[in-house]
């Protein structure tokens, strides 16, 4: 299914860029971030955060601070973005492989994982066809693209499915180690050490597992916490490290001001910005769809699993970022897509064949179209 989207936002890609090859939608990642066109789907693949990402693959880290790299742009800055999944992609680089076709080859790989462990919970939570649907579903969701591309949404999916797996297996010791390895790989990993410590308080309050549920307690956090002290330590302060999220970024818990705003504007139609923009009114569906399905998830799932798709809900509606990137952010909120998968599991092969396969084909549009055609932040 991922082939089928891939080769239909390829053929989008060529077509945009045949009709308007000067089309600018893209930061290069310099000091001024200059705009340029995108030539090809590779281009989009990379862009965005995958700049960065790739940047921390080939050269690492950076140099001190106060430095600039080649582009001009400041080596503190990379700080801001988490170090394990540009680190897997690093050692690749070593074989003379391009930094961003390294961060592909993890990407690609760790969405395979991610699958695994997606059918793995749907056959724990009701069997074998409802795994196979949660995968499938998952495949296809708004901007599957980034399982494809060089962002870290198939690695934290990835930890976070067998981590929760292991919960629900009461595996302590692994879950706490995917849970503090997920803290290395993005900031909203704190859904998910929050859902495995608060699972192992229970289990220790229920006096179950002996003392690894504790281990689990002690593990979860470490990750996010290490990465915290060393940037913080690099930077002079935790106030330092947090002002380049703010600051540069726009990254920052505002209690969901940003995500109301451009709501209501979509919706009252004031704001031209927002409301004219059908990439954004998209955004905003895709939200709601999401929300909806939170809640007839709440009854039919293992309440593990709904406390870590309240909480990544909660982060990506209460966080001030762009509301054309909803769909990247919502797809690691996996367990709401339980929901479409029961009514799936319950369909024949020929009507799953023909469903799927139009929702395949759709995803692949909006790939496409997202950063060629609507040129909004993926």
């Amino acid at each position: 299914m991922r082939l089928i989207s891939l080769e239909v936002m390829y053929v989008l890609a060529k077509h945009a860029y045949a009709l308007d090859p000067g089309r600018q939608v893209f930061p290069d990642g310099t000091i001024n971030n200059q705009w340029r066109g995108f030539t090809s789907m590779w281009d989009a693949l990379i862009s965005w955060d995958g700049r960065w990402y790739t940047k921390i693959a080939g050269s690492g880290l950076g140099g001190p601070i106060g430095a600039v790299d080649e582009d001009g742009v400041p080596y503190e800055l990379r700080l801001a973005f988490f170090p394990l999944y540009p680190f897997l992609a690093r050692p690749l680089t070593y074989l003379s492989i391009e930094p961003a076709t390294a961060c592909l080859i993890v990407s690609f790989v760790s969405a395979i994982a991610a699958a695994w462990g997606l059918y793995a919970i749907g056959r724990h939570v009701r069997d074998h066809r409802v795994g196979l649907m949660l995968v499938a579903v998952w495949a296809v969701a708004p901007a599957a693209m980034t399982q494809n591309g060089a962002f870290t949404e198939s690695l934290f999916t990835a930890l976070a499915a067998w981590a929760l797996y292991a919960v629900l297996k009461e595996r302590w010791l692994i879950a706490g180690l995917l849970a503090g390895l997920s803290g290395l790989s993005r900031p909203t990993a704190t859904a998910l050490i929050g859902t495995v410590a608060l699972a192992a308080l229970v289990a220790v309050i229920q006096r179950r597992g002996g003392w690894r549920p504790y281990a689990a307690i002690a593990l979860a956090p470490a990750g996010l916490l290490a990465y915290f002290a060393f940037a913080s330590a690099r930077l002079g302060s935790f106030e330092k490290y947090t002002s380049i999220h703010d600051n540069t970024f726009g990254a920052r818990f505002d209690w969901g001001e940003n995500t109301w705003n451009m709501s209501t504007d979509i919706l009252i139609g004031v704001d031209g910005d927002n409301a004219d923009k059908p990439i954004r009114v998209l955004s905003l569906i895709m939200l709601v769809a999401f929300v909806v399905m939170f809640v007839l998830l709440v009854p039919r799932a293992p309440w593990q699993l709904t406390v870590f798709a309240a909480a990544m809900l909660a982060l990506a509606t209460l966080s001030h970022t762009h509301m054309s990137m909803a769909g990247r952010h919502l797809l690691p909120t996996f367990p709401v897509l339980l929901v479409p998968a029961f009514l799936l599991a319950r369909m024949s092969n020929r009507d799953l064949g023909i469903v799927l396969g139009v929702i395949a084909l759709l995803s692949g549009w909006y790939a496409g179209w997202l950063p060629f055609i609507s040129g909004q932040a993926i």
